[in-house]
């Protein structure tokens, strides 16, 4: 398989205009047999708000939305899920991500910048463990501040120095204590807007028992997560609570980093989960799959809701795509030679960041006041540019936030909780409506130029984000004149199917995209050369977890 880089839909095999849902006849296959093949783009599903599994079949309207469209970065009109119009308001988000963008490429980010040490490149002195986490290039309390102020900040770097000493004595267990009193704070920040309906709890049942099927493979990937030597965990690329990064470096990549062979491609990979429960472990099955063929991934992690909004974890990722950039040589990363993966959630702000800074770039361009980019500089670089990503690779994302309220009602959640993650502008934090901004249109030649390859991938078997939120804004990109953008649609695979059950029964399409990406005419041999491994849990059990779970 070899994605097509022209803006064709990719299609193998004759259209199967079937309910893609209906999959009870089909499943009896192995894991691995029907999700090969492409379904055309001319095949969108919509889902029945009425009834979640009904799915009717309709040809995609080009530049035609189903809901209202901004027409400029004043005023929109916004209709929420059954409910009438509500009044004319002001698109925020958008702009200001714009200038927050700016202010990140202008940021200085001496603490942690990468050295070179005898031991290979480790941070900087500055970032020591003391430094870190008593933060104080970052929080230095007011002196303005009240009694109770200045006691909560001492408090705050007395739980940071701990924590920091914990992850550099007993990684495992300071994780796992983070994680679970995160999980208490998440349960009681967010428990008033969650609806605790009869779909709701069917739900929450449905991913329990998908848990506990695919767990034992999970353990163990969980296990080579933090004891394998290749894998350089929790590197801090920010100042914030969860600006963390682990870089998987391949053993070519050491070679590179001796001089003893060339420098090797990366993937930045940017995880998902409902903005809520992302972390950056999420990309060890592909971080760990990439480095047999030689490949570094960078996953990248980032505050998630309620403790940040939308804007918030752009920022955050934006921060975390530009240190890649600044420090992955010393590493034995080819900069050169870079795509960005996101699924999901991931996909949703990766996309919002592609855009924004595609249109930052050329604003900039346009006005005579160029972004500080430096190509062939290396870490001297002061900020990244689009035009160093080779390809853009966004699987199973939420691309506009508006439409996807309805649907979010049919399976029995409350939708209004976008509003509250979107710091209520669902549509400055919508990708696809990103492109019908007035500051867009105005640039979109210009953006056309420097956008790299975006390729969306979808499931039509999504049960968690429609596979309509892929196919429309690829229709969106042909409207605005982006032609550098490839559709690929795929029967019977649902929402975690490609990042979870897939990689687990050993069906990489995740990997069968981006080495092409990669390595171009050399790829095919890659996957060839590449290690056979087994299916990591037996292919029937799989294929019961992705009937059970709610994806």
């Amino acid at each position: 398989f070899a994605p097509s880089l022209s803006g064709e839909v990719a299609v193998i095999d004759p259209p199967l205009l079937v309910d893609p849902c209906e999959r009870v006849q089909n499943r009896k296959k192995e894991v691995s047999g029907d999700r090969h093949r492409h379904v055309p783009a001319v095949a969108q599903a919509t889902m029945d708000p009425q009834e979640d599994k009904q799915v009717k079949l309709r040809k995609p309207k080009s530049g035609v939305m189903s809901s209202p469209m901004r027409k400029g970065p004043a005023e929109f009109l916004r209709s929420g899920s059954g409910s009438p119009m509500v009044a004319k308001r002001t698109s925020h988000v958008h702009l200001d991500l714009l200038t927050t963008l700016r202010k990140v490429s202008m940021e200085e980010d001496e603490l942690f910048a990468v050295v070179q040490g005898p031991d290979g490149p480790a941070q900087s002195p500055k970032a020591s463990c003391e430094v870190e986490s008593k933060r104080l290039f970052f929080e230095e309390t007011p002196e303005e501040a009240s009694l109770f102020q200045r006691a909560w900040a001492f408090l705050k770097r007395m739980h940071d120095s701990l924590e920091a000493w914990g992850y550099q004595h007993f990684p495992v267990i300071t994780d796992h204590i983070n994680g679970l009193v995160y999980g208490v704070d998440l349960a009681i920040r967010t428990a008033k807007w969650f609806q605790f309906g009869i779909m709701a709890v069917w739900l929450g049942f449905r991913l329990v028992i998908y848990a506990m099927i695919i767990a034992i493979p999970c353990v163990k990937i969980m296990l080579t997560y933090y004891h394998d030597p290749r894998i350089k965990r929790r590197i801090r690329y920010g100042p914030e609570e969860r600006e963390y990064l682990d870089i998987y470096i391949p053993k070519e990549a050491l070679a590179a980093q001796k001089g003893e062979g060339p420098k090797v491609p990366v993937v930045i990979a940017i995880m998902g989960g409902a903005f809520i429960i992302g972390h950056r472990g999420y990309n060890a099955q592909l971080g760990l799959r990439l480095m047999d063929f030689g490949v570094i991934t960078v996953g990248i992690d980032y505050r998630n809701w309620p403790r940040a909004i939308m804007p918030e974890m752009v920022k955050d990722v934006s921060r975390g795509v530009r240190w890649v950039f600044q420090n992955i040589e010393l590493f034995g990363g080819d900069v050169e030679n870079c795509m960005m993966i996101g699924q999901s959630a991931g996909a949703h702000l990766a996309a919002m960041l592609l855009l924004e800074h595609s249109l930052l770039e050329a604003m900039c361009k346009k006005d005579g006041s160029n972004l500080p980019v430096e190509h062939g500089q290396g870490r001297d670089l002061k900020v990244w540019s689009v035009t160093q990503l080779k390809a853009y690779l966004a699987i199973s994302g939420p691309y506009d936030l508006i439409k996807l309220g309805p649907h979010l009602t049919s399976r029995g959640l409350y939708p209004k909780i976008m509003d509250h993650m979107a710091a209520g502008d669902l549509e400055g934090c919508s990708p696809e409506r990103i492109l019908d901004s007035e500051e867009w249109r105005e640039h979109q030649e210009e953006i056309a130029k420097i956008i790299p390859h975006i390729h969306l991938f979808h499931g039509y078997c999504d049960k968690a984000v429609p596979v309509w939120s892929s196919s429309d804004l690829f229709e969106k990109f042909k409207e605005v004149g982006i032609e550098n953008v490839t559709l690929d649609l795929r029967k019977d695979m649902t929402h975690t199917y490609p990042v979870v059950e897939g990689p687990l029964a050993r069906h990489e399409c995740q990997i069968e995209i981006i080495l092409p990406i990669l390595f171009g005419e050399g790829a095919e041999k890659k996957l060839e050369e590449g290690t056979k491994l087994p299916p990591l849990w037996p292919l029937p059990i799989l294929d019961i977890a992705g009937r059970v779970g709610p994806f």
